[in-house]
């Protein structure tokens, strides 16, 4: 006997909207695309993202977080690749900004929706410190001079800690202090 998986529901997830521009773009193209949008409140955070999505049935964890997430964010379920790649195109093309995207998945279906923001949102800072710092290090390596080799070696070492364990990772922080480093020696 086959195994039968029903797909979930598109729909799309919404958090703070308000401040995303061009969000009349977005809400006009998510209605011409027929996907259900939903507007999470900061007094729902503390529900599953899963129950907010309503993929899972009965009683949900409701707990307070305990500063709300100020950044707009959008999770997105039940979209194929196809869909999904449709939708990310047409939001570049409208210039929506939205910084904290997310796919809705088994596995973060039983967060909180803010511990997800939250969890999302300090990725996206790392990413972003991890790529400034590569950009510098990128156009201070072949000009530096003797000073600057300890800082270049050190970033280095912190970039390629990036594909280590989550406790041996640099923070963006570190990332950060780095790159101040490397601006003052590009100048």
């Amino acid at each position: 006997m086959k195994a039968r998986i029903t797909p979930k529901k598109e729909l799309i997830l919404l958090y703070h909207h308000e401040q995303v521009k061009n969000i009349d773009k977005l809400l006009q193209r998510l209605e011409q695309m027929q996907i259900e949008t939903r507007i999470v409140q900061e007094s729902e955070l503390g529900l599953t993202t899963g129950a907010l999505a309503g993929y899972q049935s009965g009683a949900s964890k409701h707990c307070e977080t305990t500063e709300p997430p100020q950044t707009p964010a959008m999770a997105m379920g039940g979209l194929s690749a196809k869909r999904l790649d449709e939708l990310l195109n047409a939001m570049q093309r409208d210039n929506v900004e939205l910084p904290i995207k997310m796919v809705i998945t088994p596995h973060n279906e039983s967060w909180q929706f803010g511990k997800l923001i939250e969890e999302v949102s300090r990725e996206h800072r790392l990413f972003l410190s991890m790529e400034r710092l590569k950009a510098l290090l990128d156009r201070v390596q072949n000009n530096a001079d003797e000073n600057a080799k300890p800082v270049l070696q050190q970033a280095k070492q912190a970039l390629a800690r990036m594909n280590e364990s989550d406790e041996k990772q640099p923070d963006c922080a570190e990332l950060d202090a780095l790159s101040e480093q490397l601006q003052k020696i590009v100048g």
